[in-house]
């Protein structure tokens, strides 16, 4: 009997769990994101009153005899089983349609966590958060401008809306160098500018207050200015400027075939000046609108890429036709107060079905900003929910792509896959996944929990009243 009371006991206890465990699927149906559990149980280690004997050839073995000790709770499994996408509308919401976790990180902590819900927000600095303030992992610098390095890192998912770019007033250009100086300019390479007011003149081209250049950053109070933003990534091929009303130097005659030009007494150029080559026909072997170094030998000028060439007289342009009507500009001013402008704002952004975070510009130009990468799981099982719709214990639920028994954020991170491939699902933008939660099978389930639970309860009413007797 009191056996019977014990295992009875155990019963009600195991079933409690299930109910337990019921409940908190009932009470979540409304989660986002949320994985619904069910309970798995198993018999306890039963005691063996006599061991079987085996049968032999003339006689037959008995029957061993055990008594169960009662039932126990083995697992609580989260099934992690696809639920219905509803459309919200709101573009910085988004589901998971299939396999995958988006992954966030506790800024101040640096902790990685993993969920399923995509009710993301927007803070004030821009950084795309849960409502705990988690940020969202991704490639967060896939702008055209940034280095193909950079594009690889992954990090905080940040949403630039807004002005693209702020004024800045009191720039100063040195057109020797063309390398604009403005204390503390906060720029960074890749940023649009166009000029407000005063527009230098460029060698070799024009521009106007409609043109959009884009910055490189050389220091935190220089920059140049760049045609595309590949070259402004690299710092390549700066746009050439000269001064309001540059001087011309009249070019004689070429000799091609020995690389020079000869020119008009009075020119005024010294080896090492900058210089540009425009207008008319051009000679071969010159860029219109380059800058080039002068290597100046009496009143003959041999063109140079480099200060350093000709001062050493290393490495000159060669010059393969002679051309005619051209004029060079030596240019060693400097343009002070000019105005920079934003060259563009960004309008809007979206979401799309790769993860990639698109922004539209409105000079009708648009690129990728960001881009969400998503994690999965060989034992989804070793997860553990930390509330607020996250899931730890990552290292030991076996991330996809690592093969070590252990990682840290870093290999997780770094070993994540964009939506839609390698597995992943892909990412419905504007939509939500809502709780995987099925509300009829819980009812079929707590009502055969209930009466498991009645009839436990039974084993003990029944078993003391044969105690009494």
């Amino acid at each position: 009997m009191i056996r019977s009371l014990n295992t009875g006991v155990l019963g009600i206890k195991q079933f409690q769990t299930s109910l337990d465990t019921i409940g908190n699927n009932l009470a979540n149906i409304n989660t986002i994101g949320f994985k619904s559990a069910r309970v798995d149980f198993s018999d306890t280690l039963a005691q063996t009153m006599r061991a079987p004997t085996p049968d032999t050839a003339t006689t037959s073995g008995t029957a061993g005899m055990q008594v169960g000790n009662g039932v126990t709770v083995s697992a609580i499994k989260n099934q992690f089983t696809q639920g219905a996408i509803k459309q919200t509308g709101v573009r910085t919401d988004m589901a998971i349609t299939g396999d995958g976790f988006f992954m966030v990180k506790d800024s101040t902590t640096n902790e990685l966590f993993v969920t399923r819900a995509g009710d993301f927000r927007e803070d004030k600095n821009g950084f795309l958060v849960t409502n705990d303030g988690f940020r969202v992992q991704g490639l967060n610098k896939q702008a055209p401008a940034n280095t193909a390095a950079e594009k690889l890192e992954i990090g905080d998912i940040k949403l630039d809306v807004g002005k693209y770019t702020e004024d800045r007033s009191g720039v100063s250009l040195d057109t020797s160098t063309n390398v604009f100086t403005k204390a503390a300019h906060a720029y960074t390479t890749g940023n649009q500018v166009k000029f407000s007011g005063t527009v230098p003149n460029v060698a070799g081209g024009s521009s106007s207050t409609s043109t959009v250049f884009f910055v490189a950053k050389l220091t935190d109070d220089t920059f140049s200015l760049h045609h595309t933003a590949a070259d402004a990534a690299s710092a390549a091929n700066k746009v050439n400027y000269t001064v309001a009303s540059p001087t011309a130097v009249t070019v004689s005659s070429v000799t091609y075939a020995s690389d020079y030009m000869s020119l008009a007494s009075g020119h005024g150029m010294s080896t090492g000046d900058t210089f540009y080559v425009t207008g008319g026909t051009m000679p071969g072997g010159l860029t219109d609108g380059k800058a080039y170094f002068a290597r100046i030998a009496t009143d003959n000028i041999y063109f140079h890429t480099t200060s350093a060439d000709a001062s050493a007289g290393t490495n000159t342009v060669d010059i393969t036709t002679g051309g005619s009507s051209f004029k060079l500009y030596k240019d060693a001013g400097t343009i002070s107060s000019l105005t920079l402008a934003g060259g563009a704002s960004i309008s809007s952004y979206n979401m799309g079905a790769d993860g990639k975070v698109n922004m539209l510009l409105t000079d009708g130009t648009q690129y990728s900003r960001a881009q969400l990468l998503l994690q999965n799981f060989k034992n989804p099982q070793a997860l553990l929910k930390q509330g607020s719709n996250l899931y730890g214990n990552l290292s030991t639920a076996g991330p996809a792509g690592i093969t070590a028994d252990s990682a840290g954020a870093t290999e997780i991170l770094s070993n994540a896959k964009a939506p839609g491939s390698s597995g992943m699902g892909r990412i419905a933008a504007g939509a939500l996944e809502l709780s995987n939660v099925d509300m009829a099978r819980e009812f079929s389930n707590m009502i055969v929990t209930q009466r498991a639970f009645q009839a436990n309860a039974r084993v003990i009413s029944t078993s003391d009243e044969i105690l009494k007797e």
